[in-house]
C-alpha cells in the first residue's frame, strides 16, 4: 500500500510542468497520436522483440517492450529535449494480443 503515494508524486511530478494529453484507458494510438502532435519523439529504451510487437498489436516505434505473462503491460517511451516518458498500457482483450489502453505513465 505504501507505493501508490510514491507513484502519485512521480506522476504529479511529471505533470508539474506540463499538460500531457494522457488518460487512463484510451487506447495508445490515441495517445501517441496527442503525444507527436505536442513535440513528443518516439525514444524506446530497448529494442523489442517480435513476439513483443504481436502482444502489443501497434507498430508504434516507440514500443520498448511488452509481457508476454501476468497483465500484459507494454511499455512505450517518448522524449521531449531532456525529458522523458514512459507510457505503460493493459491489453483491450487481456489474455489476447490487442490494442493496449493506457494505465499509467511517468
Amino acid at each position: 500500500m505504501a507505493a501508490a503515494p510514491l507513484l502519485t508524486m512521480v506522476v504529479a511530478a511529471v505533470h508539474a510542468g506540463e499538460q500531457l494529453q494522457l488518460t487512463p484507458r484510451q487506447t495508445i494510438l490515441e495517445a501517441d497520436r496527442h503525444l507527436l502532435a505536442d513535440g513528443w519523439i518516439p525514444a524506446p529504451q530497448q529494442t523489442p522483440s517480435v513476439q513483443e510487437r504481436q502482444w502489443a498489436s501497434v507498430s508504434l516505434p516507440s514500443l520498448s517492450s511488452c509481457a508476454g505473462t501476468g497483465v500484459g503491460y507494454c511499455r512505450f517511451d517518448y522524449q521531449r529535449n531532456q525529458q522523458r516518458l514512459s507510457v505503460v498500457t493493459v491489453p483491450s482483450e487481456p489474455g489476447r494480443p490487442s490494442v493496449g489502453r493506457v494505465d499509467r505513465w511517468w
